[in-house]
């Protein structure tokens, strides 16, 4: 009975173990502002499925946003780049974008973080004279920009109009 008990604990702590990028090149970013910017990059010159990971210390709230751009020399092969994704930090899940030729990531606090770019080279190996195809980036962290919140004198302006408000339908009642 006891060996039930555990082969099910196992089972679940393997079930409720989040999925990491496996990584097919790992790059470093370094330590990031708010605000910096950082280019980053990888060429090819064989087909293949690639899950580059550029890791990446932010210092501070920030909201983060880019371009990529993918550039093929090559006259046997072409590059897609499929999803741009962020994990890390204060992060509960994956932050996925399926748009990877702009991208945004809001309201990240600081921490370690992994920007993983996933894409593949298909077409056929071989020689070929130029033969590179790749992506080229930017990421741009900013401050993040926190919703304004209204000063007591507002509140005392809205109070005031309020009562103004009220007390002229008060006065059009009695009349």
């Amino acid at each position: 009975m006891k060996f039930k008990a555990l082969a099910l604990l196992l089972l679940a702590m393997v079930a409720g173990t989040p999925a990491s990028a496996a990584c097919t090149q790992t790059f470093n970013l370094g330590v990031m502002g708010p605000p910096a910017l950082r280019v980053f990059g990888n060429d090819f010159g064989s087909t293949t499925h690639f899950e580059d990971c550029y890791n990446f210390t932010l210092t501070g709230a920030a909201d983060s946003f880019g371009a990529t751009f993918e550039f093929d020399l090559s006259s046997l092969r072409n590059i897609d780049i499929s999803s741009l994704s962020l994990t890390g930090g204060s992060l509960s899940s994956a932050l996925t974008d399926t748009s990877p030729s702009s991208f945004s990531f809001s309201n990240l606090a600081a921490g370690v973080y992994q920007f993983v770019v996933t894409g593949d080279v298909t077409g056929r190996n071989g020689f070929d004279w130029f033969g590179q195809v790749g992506y080229v980036g930017a990421m741009v962290t900013a401050n993040a920009v926190a919703a304004p919140v209204p000063e007591p004198g507002t509140y005392a302006l809205l109070a005031v109009g309020l009562l103004a408000v009220g007390a002229t339908v008060r006065r059009r009642q009695q009349s």
